[in-house]
């Protein structure tokens, strides 16, 4: 009965946004829901373009559930869109989304991983090409913060003047994303040799006190540069080996 509910009220929905017709796009602002279920069921979270939400442990749905890796489909109101990641501070695996999603778990968005009960941050912006009052006007972009935070994401550090200058040029001239931006940062030799050496090193002192041996390095790497895994990943690998839970039982 609840489920059959939820696909008359989305009917309800669609029917009453054909009515409306562009009078209403333009009035309304432009902003994301978030739901607990598939077909738009279940709690809900608005944003409206230019809010976030860094983490969603610290969040719950309208019907005080908690959010964090809950969310199963997303409804694009006006000209927004949605950049979803699988960890928080906007780390992990993206998702863009500029239409509709009804189901996260059915569809396998941009023939990658699926992302239902998965999103940990939330990022909503004005689509390209809009402006706040509906306009066919390009969007202010700060090109800087956005190469800013993928370069201390990415790479852990400021991004040197020739990076800032060559990633602003791709922005502005080129209407590069920040996906493409953290895609290309990611295939650079700094990322795919130093960054990860350094993000293994440093978990596994932290977790095992030691350096990681050459076979672990290598293996770790692959995952990395692979599979898309995160520093998160990572440390849930090693925190379920034997080697693990011998050290965490020492004396």
């Amino acid at each position: 009965m609840g489920m059959r509910f939820c696909s008359i009220l989305v009917a309800l929905t669609v029917t009453s946004l054909l009515v409306a017709g562009d009078r209403r796009e333009q009035r309304e602002p432009a902003r994301v829901i978030l739901y607990e279920h598939a077909n738009f069921c279940g709690g809900a979270i608005v944003l409206e373009a230019g809010e976030e939400l860094v983490n969603l442990a610290y969040t719950k749905f309208d019907n005080g559930r908690r959010a964090n890796d809950r969310i199963s489909s997303i409804r694009i109101e006006g000209r927004a869109e949605v950049l979803v990641h699988t960890d928080a501070k906007f780390r992990g695996v993206v998702l863009r989304g500029t239409q509709d999603i009804r189901d996260l778990g059915r569809e396998d968005l941009r023939g990658g991983p699926r992302f239902n009960d998965r999103i940990s941050s939330v990022r909503v912006a004005w689509a390209a090409g809009e402006g706040r009052s509906g306009s066919h006007r390009s969007a202010p972009v700060d090109a800087e913060q956005i190469i800013r935070r993928a370069y201390r994401d990415i790479l852990e550090r400021a991004p040197d003047a020739a990076g800032l200058r060559d990633y602003r040029n791709n922005i502005i001239d080129r209407n590069w994303s920040e996906d493409m931006v953290r895609d290309s940062l990611r295939a650079s030799g700094e990322y795919r040799g130093p960054v990860t050496t350094r993000i293994i090193g440093r978990v596994y002192r932290e977790l095992l006190d030691r350096e990681p041996d050459p076979q672990g390095l290598e293996n770790y790497r692959r995952k990395i540069l692979d599979d898309g895994w995160t520093e998160g990943d990572l440390r849930e690998s090693i925190r379920r080996s034997e080697e693990y839970r011998r050290h965490v039982r020492q004396p």
